[in-house]
C-alpha cells in the first residue's frame, strides 16, 4: 500500500533583530525567510500533526517470465530480474553452489537451462521446512 500523508509542524524560534520599529523588524525577518538557505537560528518544534489523507493499492512487480527463447546465457543481473530477486542474492546462490554458472573471461553467466533446473528443484507444495 502507498499512503499520502500531510504533515503540519509548528516551530518557534526566538531571535533579536536590530530595527527602527516593529514593522521594520518583521520586514527583516521576512527577508531572511525569503532568502534560500537563510539562517534564522535554532528552531523548537512545539507541535506536530500527521494526517493520512489517502491510501492506494500499489502494484507488486513480479518476476519476468523466463521462457526457453532468448540467449542461452543470462548475466547475473538478468537472471536476478527473471527470478524476481536481487543481484546480490543470485551472486550468493552462485557462490554457495546452489546455481551452476559459466565463466567467460572475467564475467559470470547462468544458463537458461540451469536456471530452469534450479526453479524446478526448489519448487515445493504444501508445508515446507527450510533447510
Amino acid at each position: 500500500m502507498r499512503y499520502k500523508v500531510v504533515v503540519t509542524r509548528i516551530q518557534v524560534a526566538e531571535r533579536f533583530v536590530r530595527a527602527t520599529g516593529e514593522e521594520d523588524a518583521a520586514a527583516k525577518v521576512q527577508a531572511e525567510f525569503d532568502r534560500p538557505y537563510g539562517y534564522f537560528g535554532s528552531w523548537k518544534t512545539t507541535s506536530s500533526e500527521i494526517d493520512v489523507i489517502e491510501a492506494e493499492q500499489t502494484t507488486v512487480i513480479g518476476p519476468t517470465h523466463l521462457s526457453n527463447e532468448g540467449p542461452l546465457l543470462l548475466s547475473i543481473k538478468d537472471a536476478a530480474k527473471a527470478l524476481g530477486i536481487s543481484y546480490s542474492t543470485v551472486y550468493q546462490m552462485m557462490n554457495q553452489g546452489d546455481v551452476e554458472w559459466v565463466a567467460i573471461g572475467s564475467r559470470k553467466f547462468i544458463s537458461r537451462e540451469h536456471l530452469m533446473e534450479f526453479i524446478k528443484a526448489n519448487t515445493h507444495k504444501g508445508y515446507y521446512v527450510a533447510r
